[in-house]
């Protein structure tokens, strides 16, 4: 009889597909490769996650006949963002360990097996770190800034940024508990804690196809993490109001003193409009930090579902 130390764990490999239908066939090659090269060490569950396509890319997932894994496919009223798709895969996902791979496979599917190997001397959590990457220059520009902003507030966030993961039951589980809308995986396994490790990887091109991450999602995202797990625009907007009080009293008392010796006699236009469309500038920007935490804080007592599942297949 097989005693428990010896039964052979699973993972759950995490797939979120948006516009895929063009994608799926090498999808599933490699994911057949990957499961067959290392059967010895796991059994593999693939869990696919719609996001809202609007092509055939569901239809095709019916259609299906892997040789090597099993699956299930879930399918999201409309599009969560990935982030949102990650999350309601690992909800769904059955194994002891959990990752995800993305559908243009600019992550190379050997990470996986990386990402394993790594955990085994007992961690929860294992990173793939870039080195490099393999994209459109605005777009390496764009993610460096973000990665470097993000490492700057908060030390932990791998400075050129972490693409892929791999965590245990635990860590997953906690994930779960948390139900935070407008939130960032990354951050929220960093927050958890755990013992964690990284592996560092280099970036390939995309083989075909396109993003779907338009400049202003990018913007988006990045508002939305940095306000999520960070206050530091709140503090900004107070100490920047601080500076600008000082400055506008020693300003004050300078206008005084000038009246009081009839060294100005008549005030400026000029410096008075300078001084009010200064102030009410950096007010719309205070009002405007402000309100997006008020609409975060308003998001969440909503208490909406994070995502919502319109279908499921199971094999």
């Amino acid at each position: 009889m097989m005693t428990a130390e010896h039964i052979q764990p699973t993972l759950s490999i995490v797939v979120p597909l948006y516009y895929a239908e063009s994608l799926l066939a090498t999808l599933v090659a490699e994911l057949d490769r990957l499961t067959l090269e290392y059967q010895a060490a796991f059994q593999t569950e693939i869990v696919f996650v719609d996001d809202g396509s609007k092509d055939l890319t569901f239809e095709k997932i019916r259609t299906l006949e892997p040789q090597y894994f099993t699956y299930q496919a879930i399918r999201l009223a409309r599009n969560f963002k990935s982030y949102v798709a990650i999350l309601a895969g690992i909800q769904h996902a059955r194994g002891d360990y959990i990752t995800f791979l993305p559908q243009d496979l600019q992550e190379p599917p050997e990470l996986v097996w990386q990402l394993w190997q790594a955990l085994q001397p007992g961690f929860d959590v294992a990173w793939a770190v870039r080195r490099s990457r393999g994209d459109r220059w605005l777009d390496r520009i764009f993610s460096h800034l973000f990665h470097r902003l993000m490492h700057a507030i908060w030390s932990e966030w791998p400075a050129t940024g972490a693409d892929m993961f791999m965590i245990s039951r635990p860590v997953a589980n906690v994930l779960l508990s948390m139900q935070e809308k407008n939130s960032h995986i990354t951050g929220q396994i960093l927050w958890s804690g755990f013992r964690q490790t990284r592996i560092f990887y280099d970036r390939q091109r995309r083989r075909q196809g396109k993003s779907g991450w338009s400049f202003w999602k990018k913007v988006e995202l990045a508002v939305s993490v940095i306000a999520q797990f960070s206050y530091l625009p709140i503090r900004a907007c107070t100490v920047l109001g601080l500076v600008l009080a000082l400055l506008g009293f020693i300003y004050g008392i300078i206008v005084l003193i000038g009246r009081l010796t009839l060294q100005i006699l008549v005030p400026g236009w000029t410096a008075l409009m300078v001084v009010t469309l200064l102030i009410g500038g950096f007010q719309l920007i205070f009002l405007g930090t402000i309100g997006e935490y008020l609409w975060r804080i308003f998001d969440e007592v909503r208490k909406r579902p994070v995502y919502i599942v319109m279908e499921k297949i199971e094999r």
